[in-house]
């Protein structure tokens, strides 16, 4: 029986926006790294201004479909 192609582990983000205490929450997103994660949240969440997508973090929260 042949192998079914591997495709990256998908992981659910916590996009969050550093700029003072608190923290602001964004939204959530799925990616397989925290870099393409905020590569996705700004494409999602249409965050154009460039301040804004240099104070975005990625916090992994749980692996998705496994």
């Amino acid at each position: 029986m042949p192998k079914r192609p591997s495709r990256p582990i998908q992981h659910e983000w916590r996009i969050t926006r550093i700029r003072s205490t608190p923290a602001v929450l964004i939204g959530h997103v799925e990616a397989p790294d925290a870099e393409q994660a905020i590569k996705e949240a700004i494409r999602k969440y249409e965050i154009t201004s460039p301040q804004e997508q240099e104070r975005l973090a990625a916090q992994r929260v749980r692996e998705v479909g496994a």
